[in-house]
């Protein structure tokens, strides 16, 4: 299915990885698809273990679990299904530590989020270098034609 076929569908996921979509892609969606899946994630993974990696380094030693949890922190609460919510009869320390597990779990899952998204990053920069290379190719500019001249006679 093209991405002309789905645009009013509501349920639809575009990957990515099919190289069937990628026959209309412009240098400029390239250059975009490059941005929001690389460069984006990439910067915030960097910019929060860096913040972060002074905070939790004592005597020489990183203790890096505690880095991971608080970078996947804002990966992961965003994500989290079930928030525990302490009720009216619950003491302050409960009512904190309650918070504090849901922060804990937010952090766990984000941190696998944020771990994925480092793996993707790093299959659109392989896909990103194979989309520049072939994209002045035979086969793309023939594409590229076709797709052009169906786009402009519907439109007629």
């Amino acid at each position: 299915m093209h991405r002309a076929d789905n645009r009013g569908v509501g349920l639809s996921y575009n990957v990515g990885i099919c190289f069937e979509d990628e026959k209309d892609m412009t240098k400029t969606d390239i250059a975009k698809d490059f941005f929001f899946k690389v460069v984006i994630p990439v910067f915030l993974a960097w910019f929060l273990f860096a913040m972060f990696k002074n905070v939790f380094t004592k005597d020489g030693v990183t203790d890096y679990f505690k880095v991971w949890l608080v970078c996947g922190i804002p990966f992961g609460i965003r994500r989290m299904q079930l928030w525990l919510i302490p009720n009216g009869g619950a003491g302050f320390q409960f009512s904190i530590g309650i918070w504090a597990l849901n922060f804990i779990v937010g952090g766990i899952i984000g941190g696998v989020i944020l771990i994925w998204r480092l793996v993707v990053a790093a299959w659109y920069l392989v896909l990103t270098v194979y989309r520049i290379a072939t994209y002045n190719s035979d086969s793309n500019r023939i594409a590229r034609e076709v797709v052009s001249t169906a786009f402009s006679s519907a439109g007629e």
